[in-house]
């Protein structure tokens, strides 16, 4: 399941198993902590979070690598033993099918609302995330915007918290805006990759195919 980010998320997943919820407001940045490995010559990011790579090579002074986890396309092997957590497999996952689809916004819209009418149409219950800069371009289904494009911190903060009410609305389907891959976006990308179990497609793909696209 998405990662909850709320009291009441920690009470729908825990309930029964903990003796206690201390309820502290929702959480400040909304996806899970960096993880480095300093143990080599060059450190080495795990798992990104809100310490970017940019901001731990300049305190540490040097170049900062990315562990293949996160700059691949695709799960890891199965041979592959991962050096954090959920970073092998489907991981973060909604309970709906989740595909992302990548290019210029309008391309992208035009995709998703392609695919979201097929579905709907099929009787199925639709969910899409987009922004607040391009909500008004989705008329169908149930449009879920996790902030400003132009502000990223408000995008990793509404992610899971938007995944999860998915899964209360009991949505089959979900198609999902891509971000920028720098800084926090990382982050983003990255979570949203392992939820939707790298099942992507390029805006404009829907006309001839939409699972042509696909790269996994």
């Amino acid at each position: 399941r998405p990662s909850p980010t709320t009291a009441d998320h920690v009470w729908q997943d825990m309930n029964g198993k903990i003796d206690m919820i201390v309820d502290g407001g929702p959480v400040g940045i909304g996806v899970e902590s960096t993880i480095i490995d300093v143990s080599g010559q060059v450190p080495v990011i795990l798992r990104p979070g809100a310490v970017t790579q940019e901001m731990a090579g300049a305190v540490l002074g040097m170049e900062i690598g990315l562990d293949p986890a996160i700059t691949g396309d695709g799960p890891m092997k199965a041979d592959v033993k991962p050096k954090a957590p959920g970073m092998k497999y489907k991981h973060y996952a909604p309970k709906a099918d989740l595909t992302l689809v990548e290019g210029e916004p309008a391309e992208v819209a035009r995709t998703i609302n392609h695919l979201a009418k097929e579905k709907l149409q099929a009787g199925y219950r639709v969910g899409i995330i987009c922004t607040d800069e391009t909500r008004e371009l989705y008329p169908e289904g149930m449009v879920r915007s996790l902030g400003l494009r132009a502000r990223e911190e408000t995008i990793a903060h509404n992610l899971y918290a938007v995944l999860r009410e998915f899964d209360d609305l009991e949505a089959d389907y979900i198609y999902s805006e891509s971000f920028s891959a720098d800084h926090l976006g990382q982050a983003i990308m990255n979570r949203l990759k392992k939820a939707a179990g790298y099942h992507m497609i390029h805006g404009g793909c829907a006309e001839e195919g939409a699972e042509a696209g696909r790269l996994q």
